[in-house]
């Protein structure tokens, strides 16, 4: 059996008509294996949710995906894989807003059956039956009265806790979380991060968690990709690019995060904005933000290198991130 659950090949994704196309995602490559979390990290519009719909087959109309995606859903080895064809049953996707994802016009009972249905064959009472459990699953209280609601009758944690349940209810190898907590406050989001890590080692499945923020990573997540202007400049274990990042990029992020232990320091933003993906070359995007950029990291194309530990970063080998 093999450990390899989700493995994409240099993954583009181009929007835009005639010749006002732009690949805002460029060249990504990842795997995830079975039971890990895999996260995302990076500013805005690095790429970070378009990568995940496009694995999904959620991507605007006229949009260009191409590369190798392969998916194991039987626990063998991963095979080519049509994101329409997988979408809900094999994949299933919990988004950052629950109020704009869930159907207004359906109670939640009604939502959250309508998966095992479909895909299933099962009976309004059956698949009724399924989703009321379901609901206990995920710490819905009194979840047979609560299966009659409409999704605006819920707290946003509710809703959340909804989206899940939905996204479960069909038994997916690979659950993608885009950004799930952003819209909640700090308690309700500890307690979605908790019920993922449950779901997680009760079910077998495997997750990859875009986000913003690093705190969460560091808590839920195996393994990160750090993206940056729809490229993946590092990778490895959670603990190593905490702990020693690869590319400058990555410690640029580490310094901006506030801490308790350097109370006494300056947050350190990034100076300068994203590139216009119009204009860019083959060198280092990153380069012109960069205090340590060379000639060379501006001209040499972009590939991975390794970094130890499996780890794997675009670096130019003059360039220390622990410099940074």
């Amino acid at each position: 059996m093999s450990s390899r659950v989700l493995d994409v090949a240099d993954l583009r994704v181009t929007l835009g008509r005639g010749d006002r196309r732009l690949a805002a995602v460029d060249g990504v490559s990842i795997h995830v294996d079975r039971g890990e979390a895999l996260g995302i990290v990076g500013e805005s519009g690095a790429g970070k949710s378009l990568t995940l719909r496009s694995l999904i087959g959620l991507v605007p109309p006229g949009t260009e995906v191409s590369g190798a995606l392969r998916l194991s859903t039987a626990g063998g080895t991963p095979t080519n894989y049509v994101p329409d064809e997988v979408r809900g049953h094999g994949i299933s996707m919990v988004f950052q807003d629950p109020m704009s994802a869930l159907n207004p016009t359906m109670r939640v009972g009604t939502m959250i059956a309508e998966g095992p249905r479909l895909h299933e064959g099962l009976s309004r009472t059956a698949g009724l039956a399924r989703a009321i459990d379901l609901m206990a699953r995920v710490g819905i209280p009194n979840p047979t009265r609560s299966a009659r609601l409409w999704p605006h009758q819920l707290s946003g944690g509710l809703r959340q806790r909804v989206m899940i349940a939905v996204a479960i209810s069909t038994k997916p190898t690979l659950l993608l979380c885009d950004e799930p907590t952003t819209a909640l406050d700090v308690s309700v989001q500890d307690q979605i991060l908790g019920l993922l890590q449950e779901l997680r080692a009760d079910l077998g499945m495997s997750l990859v968690f875009v986000t913003h923020d690093l705190g969460v990573v560091g808590e839920l997540c195996d393994r990160l990709a750090v993206m940056y202007a729809g490229q993946v400049v590092e990778t490895g274990s959670t603990e190593r690019i905490l702990r020693q990042p690869g590319h400058p990029y990555t410690a640029a992020l580490l310094a901006a995060v506030p801490s308790f232990e350097r109370t006494d320091e300056a947050l350190r933003g990034i100076p300068g904005q994203p590139p216009d993906l119009a204009t860019v070359g083959e060198g280092c995007r990153f380069a012109d933000r960069c205090r340590h950029a060379t000639d060379q990291c501006r001209a040499a194309p972009y590939r991975l290198s390794p970094w130890g530990d499996g780890a794997t970063a675009c670096i130019q080998p003059t360039v220390l991130a622990a410099e940074c």
